[in-house]
């Protein structure tokens, strides 16, 4: 799964996914999370991405993940 940080930019009440899909997913034994930009212009390339860390924390997750040849690399929140 990944949280898109263009919800900030677009002015979105909530993330995309929802808070709510984040917390389902993590109680459902969700582990894999990534972070993007969504990024379509150089000033909106990694916007956010501490913004989604915190929200990672907030709905229970200690973890985001990078792909290294295809397997997951956990990075600590």
């Amino acid at each position: 799964m990944e949280i898109n940080t263009s919800s900030h930019r677009y002015g979105l009440k909530d993330s995309t996914p929802s808070r709510d899909i984040l917390k389902l997913y993590k109680e459902l034994g969700g582990k894999i999370i990534t972070i993007g930009s969504d990024s379509h212009k150089p000033e909106h390339l990694g916007a956010y991405i501490d913004e989604a860390k915190e929200l990672l924390k907030e709905t229970g997750f200690d973890s985001f993940c990078t792909f290294e040849k295809m397997k997951p690399i956990f990075h600590q929140l």
